[in-house]
């Protein structure tokens, strides 16, 4: 297996109780090459002040086989309006060709270089062929489990 993963639980306030405390721009942050692959988002459920053109283009995954396909700088500066991802599948692929909905999540997270998945707003999963950006992640994050990229499905 070419990948490694990692599954981040953080937790932060939010009124009387927790909600996850990490978002996609946090993830983004720790990838210093990031304008060096070619980026899409595959599943979007979030809420943000991105205005209503904004939301259109992201929601172009919905009728697409390749789902949203978005630069690096555009990527990162969308992801840091969101307040709140409920629901995220970001990949970041070498080769634009790998930038497609996958029948299981063991064939993206070895044909894509990177995935991000917010699910369910409760944690976040990131698959990459890069282990040393997994241990980054494990070294600045709290509570965090490395995965095996056989055992998750999506």
């Amino acid at each position: 297996m070419r990948s490694k993963g990692i599954r981040i639980n953080d937790a932060a306030s939010w009124g009387d109780g927790e909600i996850l405390g990490v978002t996609p721009s946090d993830i983004l942050e720790f990838i210093n090459y990031g304008d060096q692959l070619h980026w899409a988002i595959l599943e979007l459920e979030a809420t943000g002040d991105l205005g209503k053109k904004k939301w259109e283009q992201l929601e172009h995954y919905k009728t697409s086989q390749q789902g949203t396909q978005i630069s690096w700088d555009d990527l990162y500066a969308t992801c840091k309006k969101f307040e709140q991802v409920i629901w995220i599948t970001i990949v970041g692929c070498k080769d634009e060709k790998n930038l497609h909905f996958y029948n299981s999540g063991l064939e993206m997270y070895e044909s894509c270089e990177i995935v991000i998945e917010i699910i369910d707003g409760g944690y976040c999963e990131v698959f990459s062929h890069d282990h040393a950006l997994i241990d980054r992640l494990e070294k600045h994050f709290k509570d965090t489990e490395i995965l095996a990229p056989d055992e998750q499905e999506i």
